[in-house]
């Protein structure tokens, strides 16, 4: 479906094509006018910056269609006319970033569609008569664009060329900019840390070792630009001298060149998606492969971004275009009652889903400190990953004593500020208390001025990159610290209980326009939920048989409910990919049964009280379950 523009020297198609059952896609097609018989086509896809009518994109369309090709630029998820989780018009992190969660959850993956989208606008291409099958180009424009398209290229072979900016590294892009940062030896191809974006960093790459440059090389002996925003001495990188020897395998060295912009980042040579100096590298290798002459002048009438519009009233009274959320939704029920149905139990499914979580079973202790019925302890979960603890004790403690590990995001400081008196109380009865940093939280946590969108997304993102899970490792943590509680000769092993605490206020019942806390514009901020004390006391007491119980506050009512809104105000860090394929919350707490659980102040997916019968006080029911 599509409507049409008449420019000198080109047309253009607006139109959306359809990519799965109820997911359009809008895009513009520039072609040549007149029409030519057979051409080259040109498949653009846009940075996280702007969508597909910005000016840099409408340029590359017009002047390629002038020199004789096809070239459909398309909408992205989550920007431009499919714009559906952030108010504003540019730099669409918050879409991803709420996509990631829902997609993530349903076993899905953000660059699986994205990726998607691409192959099926080469369909679309395909499917006209004047396409040269053998001339299908591919770029990705500068953040956000290049990493679908390098991977769309690794995995469909009708792209018979592809330009993935500011993609395909074999070491820290820092480097480049900051030579004093530079420690890694040329030789090895350091896969660098995870993002709030797992677009950048696939999950399971850098332990499979499919690394981003291992990604673009597997296009060989297609034709492949390595190709950055900014200026490089493209010899004197280690993915450059990667690249010329995996297509010298091929004697293929004649497919293989480079494109750049000028100047360090930042600074003036940025550019939003593919801006005229980096275009004028590029020329010369479409020229050479796929026959395009290098424009005299670059275009000078793009037309209004309105003008641009695909999706009109007509159009969109003709098709059925679902939300993101509900496509998502619908498979990850699917699944769920497909987990519901089969024999395996939810803790087997979840385990395979979670990394290591396996304890380690007799920790190495160190106690830093002692104070009148406290200690200082630090136990040694793995190599690096040390977890501080405060053990607080009655001050007239008698025999072994019962005890409760309390965890939460904000740590144990926070702990001790905001629930002295019911820490006092469980004192007061004989139980004593273990307050747990597990890592990246309390005095763990690597940046005080965390976001949740910035650190946690990041070390999970890094979990997910080794083939684990930051909610994985962190029970993990959690466990060992049980394992250590339960060995003491002053506690009671057979008496301990978990408290998973949150300290995050809910939002109000009614929201506007509902905007994340990582970009602080516009008139409605949300608050994210932190549900990670709660989740992990439930996740120990599914791998722990041991334990008493459990009492938690500010937990999630589902995670269903994440995919119940195109909003969703939820910690990347909690999530695990998969995880609704093996049962939701009301499963991980049947299968704990008969074991107490008692959890105050749910909240659902966009982080709102969910009303629920009022249960005991936690420091009653935590008493009861120890004594």
């Amino acid at each position: 479906m599509s409507k049409e523009y008449r420019g000198t020297g080109y047309r253009r198609e607006d139109l959306v094509y359809q990519s799965r059952q109820d997911l359009w896609v809008t895009a513009n097609l520039y072609l040549p006018l007149p029409a030519k018989t057979l051409m080259p086509a040109i498949v653009i896809v846009h940075s996280h910056h702007r969508p597909r009518t910005q000016s840099e994109l409408q340029d590359m369309g017009i002047l390629w269609a002038r020199s004789g090709a096809a070239v459909l630029v398309m909408d992205q998820m989550g920007a431009g006319e499919r714009l559906q989780n952030y108010p504003w018009n540019r730099e669409a992190y918050h879409s991803r970033y709420v996509m990631n969660l829902q997609l993530g959850l349903a076993g899905e993956s953000l660059m699986q569609w994205m990726v998607w989208d691409i192959m099926r606008g080469v369909d679309l291409l395909l499917a006209r008569n004047d396409i040269d099958r053998t001339k299908i180009g591919l770029l990705g424009a500068v953040a956000g664009g290049g990493d679908p398209a390098g991977v769309a290229a690794a995995l469909d072979d009708r792209i018979t060329m592809v330009a993935p900016f500011n993609y395909g590294e074999s070491t820290p892009e820092s480097p480049r900019f900051m030579p004093e940062r530079n420690r890694w030896p040329r030789e090895l191809a350091e896969p660098s840390s995870g993002s709030w974006e797992w677009t950048r960093g696939l999950p399971r790459s850098t332990v499979d070792q499919f690394l981003p440059w291992v990604v673009c090389a597997s296009v060989a002996p297609r034709m492949f630009v390595y190709s950055f925003e900014m200026g490089w001495k493209v010899d004197e990188l280690p993915a450059w001298e990667r690249y010329r020897k995996v297509f010298g395998f091929f004697n293929a060295l004649d497919r293989l060149d480079e494109a750049h912009g000028f100047g360090p980042f930042p600074g003036p040579g940025e550019c939003t998606n593919i801006g005229p100096y980096q275009r004028k590298t590029l020329y010369p290798e479409l020229e050479r492969w796929f026959g395009l002459a290098p424009p005299e002048r670059e275009p000078d009438d793009r037309r209004p971004e309105a003008e641009l519009a695909a999706l009109t009233p007509e159009t969109a009274g003709k098709i059925q275009v679902k939300p993101v959320h509900e496509l998502v939704r619908d498979v990850a029920r699917q699944r769920l009652a497909a987990a519901r149905g089969a024999q395996v139990v939810v803790r087997e499914r979840l385990r395979s889903r979670l990394g290591d979580i396996e304890p380690n079973p007799k920790p190495e202790a160190v106690v830093g400190w002692t104070e009148a019925g406290a200690e200082g302890i630090r136990i040694t979960v793995e190599p690096g990953i040390e977890v501080p603890m405060i053990l607080l004790k009655p001050a007239k403690a008698r025999g072994e004593l019962p005890v409760v590990a309390a965890v939460a995001r904000d740590g144990k400081e926070r702990f001790i500020a905001q629930r002295a008196v019911e820490i006092q109380a469980l004192l007061d009865q004989g139980i004593a208390v273990c307050l747990i940093d597990v890592r990246g939280t309390g005095e763990t946590e690597p940046d005080p001025r965390r976001t949740p969108t910035s650190t946690g997304p990041a070390q999970a993102a890094t979990e997910l990159l080794l083939g684990n899970t930051m909610l994985g490792a962190r029970l993990k943590d959690l466990r060992t610290a049980i394992r250590y509680l339960g060995a003491r000769p002053d506690l009671d092993g057979s008496k301990i209980a978990v408290w998973g605490e949150s300290f995050a206020p809910p939002n109000p019942g009614g929201i506007g326009m509902d905007e994340l806390p990582n970009w602080t514009v516009g008139p409605d901020i949300r608050r994210p939920a932190d549900p990670l004390g709660d989740l992990l006391a439930l996740l120990a007491m599914l791998n722990e048989d041991g334990l008493r119980g459990a009492a938690t506050s500010g937990g999630l009512v589902s995670f269903d409910s994440v995919l119940e809104s195109n909003f969703a105000h939820v910690p990347q860090d909690v999530i695990v990919p998969g995880w609704l394929g093996a049962g939701d919350l009301g499963d991980v707490i049947a299968a704990i049964g008969p074991r107490p659980v008692v959890r105050s102040g749910v909240v659902d997916g966009r982080n709102r009280r969910v009303v629920q019968p009022a249960g005991p006080p936690i420091v009653d029911a935590l008493a009861r379950m120890v004594r």
